[in-house]
């Protein structure tokens, strides 16, 4: 006798009401269509002249007839349409605009800048919970899918309010919304003045090249709304970088980099959008160095598609470092460079942007670069960055040392997909790297 789980049963259970959910939506909201249109008297008296002399009319089809009949009765119905088109603009606090809405619109989520994500693929809110197969367990605060929103509705159709027995496990189980995460690897290479140890016992100058290696990391944003009531969102992110592979001329360690960054932020469709965050880097190659930077972002969004604006970084900490090139051992000081850079972004979907900015920095460098996300597939993206420190005429280090760029390619996953409502918390800021965190020795 083949005996089958059940906890196999309880998901397949969940599967086919979830299916019977979604035809049930998709029926009510052609419903709701066909109730918005006018319906033209003549079609109707065509409809009940061939209903009358079709020949032969049996029993089964006098509902069809009462139904023609009362859909002729039918007012139509005016649907008032916005002053500004046919989708509605949203604030932060309204919510943003749910997939119901959405869908009924005609609109499938976000503003309509291209390359946009199906709103109806959105994570299921019992998928998360292994080994629990009542739908109570996605009431309350128990999920933070849930108590954000996310789920509107979603566990009464999953199960249509029925319990599903199951054995209980007993387990601790981690509830985490990985909607709210972005996981990003990919290669790297850059170059500082760090990259050219200060002078040796002689006096003279150590030679240097460019870094290459490779990044990963993740980036996580979540509303603050129902903390503080305040239109505002937080973020916190890890990079890690592993560099100079097989060591440099003058050592044989590798470079290591963790950043961290962390603040708040405030994402809008139209108006002001601003942040703040605090940017964290520890560099362990032939010196070891903790630094703090801060770094700020102020634009005006003139449409859902298009921004311009100001970023600024600015050093909050310098230290003395004990450096270990060939054999010789000095100390020296090495600082963040602050640097303002003016910006144009043109977004691309929910997630997706392309963003240029020039600008200069404390140390007479000229700044440009580009930095893109291309959204692929429903999660996944690609990542392309660029940025280039250009030394002024009268830089202290010769010119080649002074320089500094940073180039780096790699592609972003999103276990969840970030719909219309998780757009205003996706973070504002991606992770500090060696362009945006540029380093420099006095």
């Amino acid at each position: 006798m083949i005996t089958i789980p059940r906890r196999l049963l309880c998901l397949f259970a969940c599967f086919i009401g979830a299916i019977a959910s979604m035809t049930l939506s998709q029926a009510e909201a052609a419903d709701q269509l066909i109730r918005s249109r006018p319906v033209s008297q003549g079609n109707t008296v065509a409809t009940r002249t061939s209903t009358t002399h079709s020949g032969w009319s049996p029993q089964g089809n006098s509902q069809s007839v009462q139904r023609h009949q009362a859909a002729s009765n039918r007012k139509p119905t005016s649907v008032s349409r916005p002053a500004n088109g046919s989708v509605k603009q949203v604030g932060y606090l309204d919510g943003g605009c749910d997939c119901a809405e959405c869908s009924s619109a005609g609109v499938l989520g976000g503003p309509g800048c291209g390359m946009e994500a199906s709103c109806g693929l959105e994570v299921g809110c019992g998928l998360e919970e292994y080994g629990v197969c009542s739908c109570d367990a996605c009431s309350g605060d128990l999920m933070s899918g849930c108590d954000s929103g996310f789920c509107d509705g979603g566990c009464d159709g999953m199960c249509g309010g029925a319990e599903i027995d199951c054995f209980p496990l007993f387990l601790p189980i981690l509830r985490v919304d990985w909607s709210r995460f972005s996981f990003f690897a990919g290669s790297q290479a850059f170059k500082s003045p760090m990259n050219y140890p200060a002078l040796d016992v002689a006096g003279q100058p150590r030679g240097g090249s460019g870094s290459f290696g490779y990044y990963q990391g993740f980036n996580e944003g979540r509303d603050l709304r129902n903390w503080l009531g305040l239109d505002l969102s937080a973020q916190l992110g890890v990079r890690a970088t592993q560099t100079n592979l097989d060591g440099e001329e003058f050592t044989s360690g590798r470079m290591h980099q963790v950043f961290v960054t962390g603040g708040l932020f405030r994402r809008v469709d139209y108006g002001l959008q601003y942040g703040l965050v605090v940017d964290y880097l520890n560099q362990d190659w032939y010196y070891q160095s903790d630094l703090l930077q801060l770094r700020g972002e102020l634009s005006w969004k003139v449409s859902a598609c298009h921004e311009f604006g100001f970023q600024f970084m600015a050093g909050v900490t310098d230290q003395i470092v004990t450096t270990e090139a060939g054999g010789f051992t000095s100390s020296e000081t090495i600082e963040p460079v602050d640097q303002y850079r003016a910006f144009y972004r043109r977004a691309m979907g929910t997630t997706g942007h392309m963003t240029a900015f020039l600008g200069g920095t404390s140390e007479e460098h000229f700044i440009w670069g580009s930095e893109m996300e291309i959204p692929l597939q429903t999660n996944w993206s690609l990542l392309v960055g660029s940025a280039y420190f250009s030394p002024g005429d009268d830089a202290a280090l010769d010119a080649n040392e002074a320089e500094g760029w940073n180039l780096s390619i790699g592609f972003a996953f999103r276990p969840g997909v970030t719909g219309p409502k998780q757009r205003y918390r996706n973070p504002l800021f991606n992770v500090a790297d060696n362009g945006s965190f540029f380093v420099f020795r006095r």
